[in-house]
């Protein structure tokens, strides 16, 4: 690669400019946003060798170009970007819903120009500004969404890119990816939101805020994250968030109808949840070694 343009200069775009920018031969980073402060920062940080406003004047001559926009704007940006691709131009993005971005690609896009979805199973748990981290993408696993008729050519070009900044290529189908991210990740989301907004609607929220500790800040650490770049997730993704969200349903059913009893017996499912729980971490435990 010798030159990666990067499309969005948030959290996942600045990191991996500054990722990028570590490697032992870095590309010439070309970086794109619409938000000055954006840009700017992206600069100070060296994360970009230089900070484009205008979206055709970032993109020619890249070999990569990484659209690093909530998934709301890629469209926009796959559609105002399609003529000004360079021929042999490999394009990626970091969007957390994939069905509908490869779909659109495949449609927008010219032949001479591939696209492989992509999308970093990595952030931060926090509310604000969040600052960018060269090492955000190290010893994670970093979903790749190719179809058939992707060529093999711009598969290991995206696939180097992700292993040089340390994460791990997760290949899976577009659907299925979005059907697993669903369940681990916006269903988290909407639970903790909703917990949040229920608990904080109570009379007694004044008492119960002063009480809130380490339990609760866990629970709701998730609402605290960008309220319109999760509406537009959810939104992409509904059909299976709906899946999970009748489950989840009938069994708050189930265990409210137990405690509404009188004779509540939650234990056994308590522990197989805690059972569930420690295999998990377990299992990943092992897994981040093993990528060591």
């Amino acid at each position: 690669m010798k030159q990666v343009t990067i499309v969005g200069l948030g959290l996942i775009g600045t990191s991996l400019g500054l990722a990028l920018k570590q490697l032992k031969n870095p590309p010439r980073v070309i970086g794109n946003d619409v938000q000055y402060d954006a840009a700017t920062r992206a600069s100070k940080l060296k994360a970009v060798d230089r900070a484009e406003r205008n979206l055709q004047d970032a993109v020619p001559g890249a070999d990569l170009v990484v659209i690093a926009t909530p998934v709301s704007a890629i469209p926009a940006v796959l559609r105002a970007a399609a003529s000004v691709f360079a021929s042999g131009c490999v394009v990626t993005d970091t969007g957390s819903t994939k069905r509908e971005v490869v779909r659109l690609a495949q449609e927008v896009l010219p032949p001479s120009v591939s696209f492989v979805g992509g999308h970093p199973m990595t952030g931060k748990a926090t509310g604000g500004v969040e600052e960018p981290d060269a090492s955000l993408f190290r010893d994670i696993v970093y979903c790749l969404t190719p179809i058939a008729a992707t060529p093999g050519p711009a598969v290991a070009t995206v696939a180097s890119m992700v292993q040089q900044i340390g994460a791990s290529p997760y290949f899976v189908d577009p659907a299925e990816h979005d059907g697993l991210v669903a369940g681990i990740s916006h269903l988290p989301y909407l639970l903790s939101a909703t917990l949040m907004r229920v608990l904080a609607s109570e009379m007694s929220w004044r008492e119960m805020s002063d009480l809130a500790a380490g339990g609760f800040e866990l629970a709701t650490r998730l609402a605290g994250r960008d309220p319109k770049m999760y509406a537009d997730i959810l939104a992409t993704n509904s059909d299976n968030l709906v899946r999970y969200l009748d489950r989840m349903l009938a069994e708050l059913t189930t265990a409210r109808d137990k405690l509404a009893s009188g004779q509540p017996r939650l234990v056994a499912e308590l522990e197989d949840a805690q059972k569930k729980r420690l295999e998990w971490e377990e299992k990943r435990r092992r897994e981040q070694e093993a990528r060591r």
